[in-house]
């Protein structure tokens, strides 16, 4: 697990991966940056997807990003009024990892799921990726860092750390 300082639309990768919400509407925080760096591509294909549940993941194209797939993992249900816990993160960010193996990625890239308008304590949502992410050693991930607070939280972290 590599980390990077920046926002997760910058790195290049097989596969970036998005804090969406369970409707696939990227209408704010990291959604809406990823639609507007890779164009209305990636809106349009998550329209006709249409709904991903919290803890799952589905991939879409990416668009003009320097990757292959956005896959889009679910950490807010506004239908239901239900945010992601730290365990639909962890299943989201394994589900994200299963989906690479599937399409025969070799490269994610992640932001820090959840720690943003959801609201869950950044260095707790470090800590369960990077648990998920030693699942799956056979594929290269990193998480992308843009905030200070998500700077902090993954200070020192690597994929041995379970949190605690």
């Amino acid at each position: 697990m590599r980390i990077h300082y920046g926002p997760v639309t910058e790195v290049t990768a097989d596969a970036i991966v998005n804090a969406a919400n369970t409707q696939l509407r990227h209408g704010g925080g990291v959604a809406a940056a990823i639609v507007r760096a890779g164009g209305r591509v990636i809106q349009e294909e998550s329209d006709r997807v249409g709904w991903c549940d919290l803890g799952k993941a589905v991939a879409t194209t990416a668009g003009k990003l320097p990757a292959r797939y956005v896959i889009h993992v679910p950490t807010i249900d506004y239908a239901h009024g239900r945010r992601a816990s730290i365990d639909d993160i962890y299943e989201g960010t394994r589900s994200a990892l299963a989906l690479c193996r599937e399409l025969g990625l070799k490269s994610v890239a992640f932001p820090l799921l959840g720690a943003g308008i959801v609201g869950v304590p950044a260095r707790e949502v470090a800590q369960a990726m990077a648990r998920a992410i030693a699942e799956y050693p056979d594929i290269e991930s990193m998480l992308c860092a843009f905030s200070a607070s998500d700077r902090q939280a993954v200070e020192g972290l690597s994929t041995s750390d379970t949190g605690g």
